[in-house]
């Protein structure tokens, strides 16, 4: 909780519900909640809503300053979800820039950040929850994450975001460059690839040349020892991409892993009819 004396706002942030994720029908709950807390403790804050423009003259509940929306994907194996971070780390975005963290002295994807074109703001992230809890083994609980800050002017009243999809909306809004980028992607070790490019050669789509020149990519750039240029090493990312091609990073099991289908997972989740 902290204390604005300049514009007379008083702000709190956590989680509304302390055993897990919220669903976003229990945020008036939680706030009403919040407020007794406050008035028990001396803290009598405006009860209404703020009607006029935040920073104008009156009180009241100015509006959600933050609003963090996710979905918990779980998964039978923890090659699988390594796959999948490995999958989003590798796919390029518009208008956000990628900041990928591994595990320490290893290749393992644990984070992936999103970032606005400056760097500096974080639009979302996929990260490994298990990790980050201790509560899992690695790989099995990946966790994406829709991050908002509203501006003054712009935040949305606690109602209104109970009463609607306006969740899943923003996080659909956030992720489905993502999952249109990641359409025929599949993320998978080395023998799985290997087989890949077989039947791309087979079915005329590749030149025996190509795929050998593929398949040198794939493993210098998992080795983190590609030595061409840095316009050749674009090209030929981009033409394993064009392919559906990427190598499951960090992973020592044979996987394979349609991120498409794990993408449409999280956007298309039963749990947005309650989860927030």
């Amino acid at each position: 909780m902290g204390w604005f004396p300049g514009t007379r706002m008083l702000f709190a942030e956590g989680h509304p519900d302390s055993a897990g994720l919220a669903a976003a029908m229990s945020l008036p709950g939680a706030l009403d909640r919040l407020e007794s807390a406050l008035a028990d403790r001396g803290v009598d804050v405006p009860r209404h809503r703020l009607t006029r423009p935040l920073g104008g003259p009156g009180d009241g509940f100015g509006g959600i300053r933050r609003l963090d929306a996710t979905v918990d994907l779980r998964f039978d194996s923890a090659a699988e979800g390594l796959a999948v971070l490995a999958g989003v780390a590798a796919l390029p975005l518009p208008r956000m820039k990628t900041q990928v963290m591994r595990e320490v002295g290893g290749r393992r994807v644990e984070t992936v950040y999103f970032r606005g074109t400056s760097g500096k703001r974080v639009l979302g992230r996929w990260y490994d929850k298990g990790v980050e809890s201790g509560l899992s083994e690695r790989g099995l609980h990946v966790r994406p994450e829709d991050q908002r800050r509203f501006a003054r002017p712009a935040r949305p009243g606690v109602e209104d975001v109970a009463s609607t999809s306006y969740v899943r909306d923003s996080f659909v809004r956030r992720f489905e460059p993502l999952w249109r980028a990641a359409k025929g992607v599949k993320v998978a070790g080395p023998t799985e690839l290997a087989h890949r490019l077989r039947e791309l050669v087979e079915d005329g789509e590749l030149s025996p040349a190509e795929a050998k020149a593929m398949a040198g990519y794939l493993v210098l750039e998992h080795g983190d020892a590609y030595m061409q240029s840095r316009s050749t090493r674009f090209r030929d990312r981009a033409r394993c991409r064009n392919h559906g091609l990427v190598l499951a990073d960090g992973v020592l099991d044979e996987v394979e892993v349609d991120l498409g289908e794990v993408l449409e997972r999280a956007l298309d989740s039963e749990a947005w009819g309650g989860q927030g």
